[in-house]
């Protein structure tokens, strides 16, 4: 019987056998590609779904952040008036009342403002200006107001009130320097809210109050009464920061549903937000394409059963040995000619074999030799290309500029290497962000922003100077170039540009100018100072011959010591200013740092053997050698050392210390000091005339201009107790201003 059922099937007709196959193949393949075709539409307009209501999820919080700017901006504005801080300070209601009713009437017509509300610390409810029979109850629950009090700024959120959920701002109000009150300025958060934004989008929003910790109930909604809303029994407890997506979910296909988390000013979710919009156009569209893909299935099946019906029809008989033959040629077996058949349509067409194996021949061989030549050429032209753009990379990589390019969306789509080294940040980081270009480098100015956008928006050349923090903080100064680049059409594709950094540049003009400005400084008070020596050596000789002319019995003459003595002040004062403006032009060496530390200790032994005083070194050897002028570090460091001794109590304790950070050497004395008050300290280096301590110390202020000279700093701070320290930066390398005598400078 098998046998019998494969005689019958290889009996068919050969049209069939060819009609059957083909038929099913082509089937297969038309089934397979619309099902593709359909599904990969699905998947694309699913992905623009997506999209769209994730952009009216971003709408929806761009509202919210609006509001609460605005309510924050009113508060601030209320807290800033004169009359509004007089007022809260005195608690007078009436008067607050009287003043701000007009206001409030005004803002809630116009604005929908419906809470306007001060409060008094440690967090009590003052005026209600929209329920004014209520006040006076604590509201230390509401944490805007207290985190206003505490931070003395403003703060502004979505939070819960007596009246619910509102979008409220809060700013401090202070008197005399003192927090005496906040002002709190709401929107509502209910219907009229959603309502615009439906009005404005389309879209059905819906919000779901939170209760406790894990049960919803609907606060406001734009759907109709009726309409299918999300259960509330099927809401999370908590959303991870993102948005849930659905797209024709089961119960309501016709739609796309997005639920998102509303956070409060803290971060914490205090309701969720739906977001429902209609895919009913979607559907239909996907309808017709559903179809017009089924008819073009159906009309391929009937064209391709039309024409293998035809061919098997005209060659069946003779197709065997035609196809043989004309496989042979196709696979570059046979270079013989087709034996001659009967001047029919079979025999053209063996003579149409004849003649296209003649030319294939030919072909083959031209095609030989273009592929011979035109791999040459191609070989030619890729190491063209590979050498063009090594160089431009090259070039670009190793320019000392930041080299960029910003499309107008705000991504960065490119950055040199430079731009690493000078800021820290990766390229990784750079494009990943698309609004990085706006907060890190053009700063969130809106200056900036402006001028960026103009260049997009007016395709104009930008040139300015902006500054820009690297990610360890540290500001740089560039002068950004940046040029648009136009499509035909002329608008601006995106903006390639380049930053030179001047921030070294801008800082030693900077400092010429301050040493220009001190300059000045010193050589007007070294001329007052020079015209009071003269007059005040006169006073005190004069007040020496009138004391010596009474006995020491004569009452007379203790007021003309009195003289003398507060002259002889004034001269020493004189003298520790002369001293400060003394001329200084620095001659740059190599030297050994500890070193001249110890012998400047050593100098010392004497005051500090006479006083009892304990010396503790600890000097790190992690750094010893350092650029600086010998001669004026040793004039500073001993007048510093010497005023530490004087200072220090009698079998007291001197610390001192050194150690290495980053590129500087920080010199550290510790020592007891009593009386000194705070003002003392800020006024340390300011020049004086300090008996306690002797006339060797005049040269104090001197020391400080010295160290500063070397690009070093001084810091003078209470420890514990009365103990005082005093922190000496100097850098390893000197860079001195123009008129120092450099290392490489000296013979």
């Amino acid at each position: 019987m098998l046998t019998s059922l494969v005689e019958k099937i290889r009996s068919v007709s050969l049209i069939w056998k060819l009609l059957i196959p083909f038929l099913t193949f082509s089937f297969v393949g038309t089934t397979t590609l619309v099902y593709i075709g359909l599904t990969s539409q699905q998947d694309l307009v699913k992905k623009e779904e997506k999209k769209e209501i994730s952009k009216l999820f971003q709408v929806f919080q761009t509202a919210m952040n609006q509001r609460e700017r605005n309510a924050l901006a009113l508060a601030t504005t209320v807290a800033e008036n004169r009359e509004v801080r007089r007022l809260l300070a005195e608690r007078n209601k009436q008067g607050l009342t009287d003043l701000l009713l007009p206001l409030f009437e005004h803002l809630k017509r116009e604005f929908g403002i419906l809470q306007f509300h001060f409060h008094v610390p440690p967090g009590k409810s003052f005026l209600r200006l929209h329920l004014p029979e209520l006040s006076g109850e604590m509201i230390s629950y509401r944490k805007t107001i207290i985190e206003a009090m505490r931070t003395r700024k403003g703060v502004a959120g979505l939070e819960w009130g007596l009246a619910g959920l509102g979008i409220r701002g809060v700013a401090p109000v202070f008197d005399e320097g003192a927090v005496v009150g906040t002002v709190e300025i709401g929107y509502p958060f209910g219907a009229e809210f959603l309502n615009m934004l439906r009005a404005n989008w389309g879209a059905h929003f819906t919000v779901y109050e939170r209760l406790g910790t894990a049960s919803y109930r609907v606060l406001a909604t734009t759907l109709e009464m009726g309409s299918e809303l999300f259960p509330t029994a099927d809401l999370p407890e908590h959303l991870d920061g993102q948005p849930v997506i659905l797209i024709a979910p089961p119960k309501s296909p016709k739609t796309s549903i997005l639920l998102g988390p509303i956070k409060d000013s803290f971060g914490e979710v205090v309701a969720l937000v739906e977001i429902e919009v209609d895919r009913s156009a979607i559907n239909e569209r996907l309808e017709k394409i559903r179809e017009l893909m089924f008819f073009i299935g159906l009309a391929g099946l009937f064209v391709s059963f039309l024409l293998t019906y035809v061919v098997a029809w005209f060659f069946v008989r003779p197709i065997k040995e035609i196809v043989r033959e004309a496989q042979d040629i196709a696979q570059g077996t046979r270079e013989s000619r087709l034996d001659p058949r009967p001047r029919d349509e079979i025999g053209d067409l063996t003579h149409s074999l004849n003649v296209m194996l003649e030319s294939l021949k030919e072909r083959q061989m031209q095609i030989e030799d273009y592929a011979r030549t035109l791999e040459i050429r191609v070989q030619d032209r890729t190491a063209e290309l590979v050498a063009s753009e090594e160089k431009y990379r090259t070039l670009v990589e190793n320019l000392p500029l930041i080299v960029y390019r910003v499309l107008k969306d705000g991504t960065t789509e490119f950055v040199n290497p430079n731009f690493t080294e000078k800021l820290g940040y990766s390229i990784e980081e750079v494009v990943a962000d698309r609004n990085f270009w706006l907060d890190k480098i053009c700063g969130g100015h809106p200056d900036n922003e402006k001028a960026l956008r103009d260049c997009f928006n007016e395709g104009e050349e930008l040139r300015v100077e902006r500054k820009v923090r690297d990610k360890q903080g540290h500001v740089h100064v560039f002068i950004d170039h940046a040029l648009p680049f136009k499509d035909p059409q002329g608008k601006v594709k995106w903006i390639d540009g380049f930053m030179v950094e001047i921030t070294e540049l801008k800082r030693l003009q900077e400092r010429t100018l301050r040493a220009e400005e001190i300059k000045v400084v010193g050589e007007i008070s070294a001329r007052f100072a020079h015209e009071i020596r003269n007059p005040l050596a006169t006073a005190g000789g004069f007040a020496r011959r009138l004391r010596d002319a009474f006995s020491q019995q004569d009452p007379h003459y203790k007021i003309a010591q009195i003289i003398v003595e507060e002259v002889a002040r004034l001269e020493d004062l004189l003298k520790i200013i002369l001293s400060s403006l003394e001329p200084i032009t620095l001659c740059i060496s190599e030297l050994d740092f500890q070193h001249l530390l110890r012998s400047w200790l050593k100098d010392l032994r004497q005051e500090i053997k006479k006083k009892g005083i304990r010396v503790v070194e600890s000097l790190s050897p992690s750094v010893s050698r350092i650029q600086g002028d010998e001669g004026l570090l040793n004039r500073a460091f001993e007048t510093v050392l010497r005023h530490a001794v004087a200072s220090a109590p009698d079998g007291g304790e001197l610390l001192v210390s050194t150690s290495a950070e980053d590129d500087h050497l920080v010199v550290t004395i510790k020592h007891s000091a009593k009386g000194l008050s705070d003002e003392d300290l800020e006024q340390f280096f300011f020049p004086r005339s300090t008996i306690k301590v002797g006339p060797s110390v005049h040269e104090l202020p001197l020391s400080k201009i010295i160290i500063h000279r070397h690009g070093g700093r001084v810091d003078v701070f209470r420890d514990e107790g009365d103990r005082i320290v005093l922190r000496i930066e100097l850098p390893v390398h000197f860079q001195g201003p123009m008129g120092d005598v450099m290392p490489d400078q000296i013979a």
